[in-house]
This record gives C-alpha cells, structure tokens and sequence, in this order.
C-alpha cells in the first residue's frame, strides 16, 4: 500500500529512442509483421531493417519492391504510418 504523500516508485517504460537497438528491431519487426510484410510480401516484395539511429529507422527494399516506383512514396508513407501508430509517433523511415 501507498502511504498518502508518498511518490510511487512505478518505473516510466523508456523512450524507443532510449532502448537497446535489439528491443527496437524487436518492437519495429513486431509492428511490421501484421500489416506491412504480409502486404509487400502478397506483391513479391518485402522489406528489410538496416539500422535504428534514435528515431531514424533505416530500410532496404527487397524483391519486387527494390525499385519499385511506389517504394518511395506510398509503401514508404505506409510503413512509416504503421510504426509512428504502433510503436512510436516520432519515427521517420528512410529507404538505403
């Protein structure tokens, strides 16, 4: 029980950009998997995580998305929508 007055002790979970990079994949692929792979993957393509630098997650295209025309704008914005809704709002993608 909490005495009145006293401040609770209940740790603040940490800022993405603040978490080991291993966490961040974790929390990044795990977001990824149930919109964005199964949707690049039904049209030959898929996606790959190079890098995470604070909020900067940085991607490679693979398969038939590897030059695509869309991959630098809508599936871009799509997978960039889904990580800022599901893991963290300041999140920026950027293809490599």
């Amino acid at each position: 029980m909490v005495k009145k007055g006293s401040k609770s002790k209940v740790k603040k979970p940490k800022d993405f950009s603040e978490l080991p990079l291993d966490e961040q994949v974790r929390q990044v692929n795990e977001a990824l998997m149930t919109s964005v792979f199964p949707m690049l993957g039904s049209h030959g393509g898929g996606v790959e995580i190079m890098d995470i630098e604070g909020f900067e997650v940085k991607i490679r295209y693979l398969g038939a998305c590897h030059g695509c025309a869309l991959a630098g704008s809508g599936t871009l914005q799509f997978i960039e929508q889904t990580l800022q809704a599901q893991v963290d709002e300041r999140i920026k993608v950027v293809p490599v």
